[in-house]
């Protein structure tokens, strides 16, 4: 079972998505907060960095990836994992290691994901 002092942001703009992989990793006593756009992912951060950022993309008031060179940027101690549709590798930021823990594709299968949700956690331990 996770420790609940493990916070994970998950921003997906899709809402069953986002309810669903929520209820997920609370259930596997994950401490998550969402967020439902670029604008509302950077407000989340406001409240503190997550351990985790589990981040898609494609959102409606921008790209996921801002996000990601927002957090490499501000030294965030926070690790991303990119949860994408689409094969968008080469748009990474060269600096984005050690930042970027991962990337799945969607639909992401919950057990790929607590895998990675579980090794990102321990390793940043």
């Amino acid at each position: 079972m996770a420790q609940t002092l493990a916070p994970i942001l998950l921003v997906e703009d899709d809402p069953s998505v986002r309810r669903s992989l929520v209820a997920f990793l609370e259930d596997h006593g994950y401490q998550t907060r969402s967020a439902a756009t670029l604008r509302d992912a950077r407000l989340a951060l406001r409240d503190g960095y997550p351990r985790l950022c589990l981040l898609d993309l494609n959102l409606p008031d921008g790209n996921g990836l801002d996000l990601l060179r927002d957090l490499i940027r501000l030294r965030a101690p926070s690790r991303v994992a990119v949860m994408t549709a689409f094969p968008l590798h080469h748009l990474l930021p060269p600096d984005a290691r050690p930042t970027l823990v991962g990337w799945m594709t969607k639909p992401v299968a919950p057990g790929q994901l607590l895998e990675l949700v579980e090794s990102s956690l321990k390793a940043d331990s």
